[in-house]
């Protein structure tokens, strides 16, 4: 059995460059590009959101400032096909949990009194659904919940 010794006869410098040429000449196929994520600003009042009711499909960038004199938060979820905010809050007051309503949470963003809250949610807003918007937040322990007062908002998704 006799070995054969095969030499490069490229510099690797030269490899790399003829590698790159290959790459190049047959591009991989790759996903149809992405629309630029549309920025919805969500305000929390004393005790309320001031948000859209509606929006369109696709990808959103969600920021959260708190207008109001104590500190919010906003959560977002996902509700599960035909389910509303009333019945997830009637779960709720019944001692019910709310993840069987619940398909998902996007986030939750904290802001205190007058401040917009560090980060922000980047999600895909699914067509045809709606997303809850939650403040769970309670001024004392022997006080309602900000959802309890009123700080919750229901934003439908409309369009293909």
């Amino acid at each position: 059995m006799s070995a054969y010794l095969v030499r490069n006869p490229l510099s690797s410098g030269q490899f790399l460059l003829a590698t790159i040429l290959l790459l190049t000449a047959f591009p991989t196929p790759t996903q149809p590009p992405r629309q630029p994520a549309r920025e919805i600003l969500i305000t929390g009042l004393d005790y309320a959101f001031q948000a859209p009711d509606s929006a369109s499909p696709g990808p959103v960038l969600l920021r959260f400032r708190n207008a109001g004199q104590v500190r919010h938060e906003v959560a977002v979820a996902l509700l599960k096909p035909g389910i509303t905010l009333t019945r997830v809050a009637q779960s709720t007051a019944a001692g019910g949990r709310p993840d069987s309503l619940i398909e998902g949470v996007v986030g939750i963003l904290i802001a205190g009194p007058g401040a917009t809250a560090l980060g922000s949610l980047t999600t895909e807003f699914l067509p045809g659904r709606t997303y809850g918007l939650v403040c769970n937040f309670q001024d004392a322990p022997d006080k309602p919940r900000h959802m309890a007062l009123g700080m919750v908002h229901e934003l439908r998704i409309t369009g293909p």
